[in-house]
């Protein structure tokens, strides 16, 4: 009798526990801390492929693009990018998706911050930085010259994080934030190390920095060093602090998946609230919003490779709501319902929306019949198909993480048969106002659609019809945003031209625009394959450095990188050794110095960019050195200060995973003609 009795009391106490999962489950996921701290994740981050392998050229297929870009998230000051494959240099518009080959300038008292979702990259004045790589294993950064900061929130396994300067290759072996000065008119590197651990390597002994420890490095690529305790912060590093506090205690990071790049402004400009059918959703206040808004309508067009049309939006918040998830109209107004928390990597799309045109589209609109172009975000489970080329486990993976898909068969079906896409009856089509509307030149252009865009009403959308993509041309416009070349506070072409020693074998060289222009005018709005990118790579190469081989590094595993126009050494396997890269031409060249580049006032020459580069390195593991106090030394000078600026207001006190732990002391190192800093076995 007693243990029937027991037995109903653990069936009754099993089935009210059930009960209460069920009903968090209907509600969406339960609110997790606001942030889960730095730390390695065991395990890979998850491929957009579905064998978890990205196709590559030699299977027949163009790779798909990666999965993650970075951000210019914040900016102070005179900021200005190059975007890959074009001469030209643009002010740099805050929500501009960054990818490889981009390069970003930091004028004097500037700064500017990018996110890449679980790392930040923070610039200080005067500093160059070029994007070499940015895919979903790995990011390879060029610091020419200037000040700056990496902090890495989450590394996951086989994940390379590589900074690469005139004197070392740095890769990242640890998740912490980390600290970079390279001055301008001197052969000098400096590692600052606040928490975790790093290892450089040139032509010597691989060196090891660790926690709480600064190395300068002098002497070309030969890893000569000089060891000692990381000094007190800086005003930079002060703001570095501040900034990572704020990801550290937002709210937004409750209801979005790690990854997610730009929830951080979600916070000061509107609410969650759970809806039904769609869990938790974001709303943009009142203040956020003015009368007739709607999402994708206050921004503009702007052609990002290998994306192609990318949405880059007006609003301080607007990214992560136009990348992520899908837009929902619930309860009379706007809201944004992010991907599934917690078991997906989410996948960075270039706008989620559908297209909407015909040869009869724009009776009643003032651009005229069949001369413009529209679209309307996409709807709670709707498919995304992208107008870019990618195999089907990118395709599943980008509509899988970014909403809830009940049927998997009907996403591959959409894969094979893309013209699917035009039978789908899409929820915010029939919203009023969710259309909008350009002229395709303004499209082209990357005019602003707050005022060149319109809303369009209901008894002119019966004159057109959902279409597979914008059969929109790029020109030289599209790849600047709209904005006009800088002529004055452009960095000079030697603020990006030094040589550096690469760890990873940097890629081929982008094409130039003016190179495929002529291709992507017939190719109806879509990037260029793989096959005719690599026909007029080979042209672009035979017509600048003579015929096919000249200036290609092959590395270790049998890749093939263009060095633009001379050849590099093999580069030696991973810890040991690294490979001295010029990207302007020329032969390889230790200890050279770079004039400081002048104020903004002063005309540079636009630099060519022509670098990105692919990381295969996989590093062992090993224990942080929690930070230490001080040691000066008078032998060496000190990197260069941040100019003077206001104290930063105070926020709330870091979380400990973001930071040093605990204190203990070690003799400082001393210098070496190449091998490890001391403690390391």
């Amino acid at each position: 009798m007693k243990r029937q009795e027991l037995l109903k009391a653990v069936l009754s106490a099993t089935l009210v526990v059930m009960l209460c999962i069920g009903v968090e489950l209907a509600q969406g996921p339960p609110p997790p801390s606001p942030a889960s701290g730095v730390g390695e994740v065991q395990g890979p981050p998850p491929s957009p492929s579905s064998d978890g392998q990205a196709q590559t050229p030699e299977q027949g297929q163009a790779p798909d693009p990666p999965g993650r870009v970075a951000r210019l998230q914040y900016m102070s000051g005179e900021v200005s990018i190059q975007p890959g494959g074009v001469n030209e240099w643009i002010a740099a518009p805050q929500n501009r998706p960054l990818t490889s080959a981009d390069r970003v300038w930091t004028d004097k008292e500037s700064r500017s911050e990018l996110s890449l979702g679980t790392a930040s990259i923070r610039m200080n004045s005067e500093t160059s930085l070029t994007l070499t790589n940015v895919s979903d294993g790995s990011v390879q950064l060029q610091l020419d010259q200037g000040t700056l900061s990496v902090t890495v929130f989450r590394l996951f396994k086989g994940e390379i994080y590589e900074v690469d300067t005139p004197n070392i290759a740095f890769t990242i072996m640890k998740a912490g934030e980390y600290r970079f000065d390279v001055l301008p008119d001197a052969d000098t590197t400096w590692v600052t190390v606040r928490k975790g651990h790093g290892e450089a390597t040139g032509e010597g002994t691989a060196v090891r920095v660790n926690d709480g420890e600064r190395v300068k490095f002098a002497g070309g690529a030969s890893l000569a060093h000089t060891a000692e305790s990381a000094p007190d912060r800086d005003g930079f590093e002060d703001w570095v602090k501040i900034r990572n506090q704020r990801e550290d205690n937002s709210v937004s990071a409750r209801y979005v998946a790690p990854g997610v790049i730009g929830y951080e402004d979600l916070d000061t400009y509107g609410t969650w609230r759970v809806a039904p059918d769609y869990g938790y959703v974001w709303y943009p206040s009142a203040t956020a919003i003015g009368p007739g808004w709607a999402p994708y309508r206050y921004g503009h067009w702007a052609w990002v490779e290998p994306w192609g049309w990318t949405w880059v939006d007006d609003a301080v918040w607007g990214f992560a709501p136009y990348h992520y998830g899908r837009w929902v109209w619930w309860g009379g107004a706007w809201g944004w319902a992010p991907g599934p928390v917690g078991y997906v990597r989410p996948i960075y799309a270039p706008a989620l929306v559908g297209w909407y045109g015909g040869p009869r589209f724009g009776v009643g609109l003032s651009f005229g019949v069949g001369l413009g172009v529209g679209w309307f975000p996409l709807g709670f489970g709707e498919p995304f198909v992208p107008w870019y080329h990618v195999g089907i486990g990118y395709f599943r993976a980008v509509n899988v993480s970014n909403t809830r898909i009940t049927n998997v068969t009907v996403i591959n079906n959409i894969y094979v048969n893309r013209t699917q896409v035009t039978t789908i009856q899409y929820a915010n089509r029939g919203v009023a106002g969710a259309v909008t509307a350009t002229s395709t030149a303004s499209f082209a252009a990357g005019h602003n659609l707050a005022t060149a865009g319109v809303a369009v009403p209901a008894s002119a959308l019966q004159h057109g019809e959902v279409i597979r993509t914008a059969q929109v041309a790029p020109v030289k416009a599209s790849v600047l945003g709209g904005h006009a070349p800088l002529t004055n506070g452009a960095p000079p072409a030697r603020a990006f031209s030094r040589t550096v020693v690469t760890n990873q074998t940097p890629p081929a060289r982008p094409v130039s625009f003016e190179a495929k222009q002529a291709a992507l005018a017939k190719n109806n709005g879509m990037p260029l394959d793989h096959a005719t990118l690599n026909n007029l790579r080979v042209q672009q190469q035979t017509a600048t450095h003579g015929p096919t081989g000249t200036g290609t590094n092959v590395n270790a595993g049998g890749g093939t990188g263009n060095t633009g126009g001379h050849t590099v050494p093999r580069p030696p396997g991973p810890g040991t050794k690294g490979t001295v890269y010029e990207n302007s031409g020329g032969g390889n060249v230790t200890g050279n110095t770079v004039p400081r580049p002048p104020s903004t006032t002063t005309t540079g020459t636009p630099s060519t960019n022509t670098n990105t580069s692919t990381n295969t390195n996989t590093s062992g593991k090993n224990s942080a050195t929690p930070e230490l106090k001080r040691t000066p030394t008078t032998q060496e000078p000190k990197p260069p200060k941040p100019p003077s600026e206001p104290k930063p207001p105070k926020e709330a006190k870091p979380k400990p995973e973001h930071h040093d732990e605990g204190h203990k002391s070690r003799d400082s190192a001393t210098v070496h003609s190449g091998g490890h800093v001391g403690g390391r076995g």
